[in-house]
């Protein structure tokens, strides 16, 4: 099979799946597990279509991973100002309507259970996800349409691309919330960072931040 016709279809299966999940959670055994069970269509799903040998599950170089990572962590106290700002001024006078998430007075803190929330954000979500949009279909679209320019040392092109807005697309079809759609953007950041290190490392860590700052937003400005 085309290795872009195969990442397609991976992608309709798992995001079906994901969606039929998301629409029965009123069902105890699935709304208790239901982020495990959408983390294990994400890790076995690529086993069935034939695992990439550069899927980007390893750790090594462990300097430069880890050295990307702090960097896009250093940037999240960046897209909190803005974001406020968004929500706050520019959403507003652009009648954006539901688009707009209408902040309360801030109350910074932090959701409770919060290092339980950081392992759970960091093994349930982010890596099921990067292994999937990143070590797998990025990597399946990369062998289909190699990068032809690179950008601060890493290849990027076309596979980049439509990985983040699939990322963004996903999310959407499984929510059917229109601002989900929204998701592509960060997907060019973890795209790239899988890109310039060939390892889902740095992008795994700063998924995670980016999931642990929307959740300290969320309870910091109470609705």
């Amino acid at each position: 099979m085309n290795p872009a016709v195969e990442a397609l279809v991976a992608f309709a299966v798992a995001t079906g799946l994901a969606s039929l999940l998301y629409q029965l959670q009123s069902i105890a055994i699935i709304g208790n597990n239901l982020h495990a069970l959408v983390a294990a269509i994400f890790l076995f799903l690529p086993q069935l279509f034939g695992r990439q040998r550069d899927d980007g599950l390893h750790a090594k170089p462990y300097l430069p991973n880890l050295s990307l990572a702090a960097l896009g962590l250093a940037l999240l106290p960046l897209y909190a100002l803005l974001y406020i700002a968004f929500n706050r001024y520019a959403c507003p006078m652009l009648q954006l309507g539901s688009l707009c998430t209408h902040l309360a007075p801030l109350h910074l803190r932090l959701p409770p259970h919060f290092l339980r929330l950081c392992a759970a954000q960091l093994l349930v979500v982010a890596l099921p996800e990067e292994y999937f949009f990143r070590g797998y279909l990025q990597a399946r679209l990369e062998s289909a349409w190699p990068a032809r320019r690179h950008l601060f040392g890493a290849p990027v092109g076309r596979a980049l691309i439509v990985t983040a807005l699939l990322f963004g697309v996903g999310h959407f079809l499984v929510t059917f919330q229109p601002v989900m759609l929204s998701r592509a953007i960060p997907g060019l950041v973890f795209g790239y960072m899988f890109a310039r290190t060939r390892s889902i490392l740095p992008g795994t860590i700063f998924h995670a931040g980016c999931n642990l700052l929307m959740e300290i937003l969320a309870v910091s400005f109470p609705r």
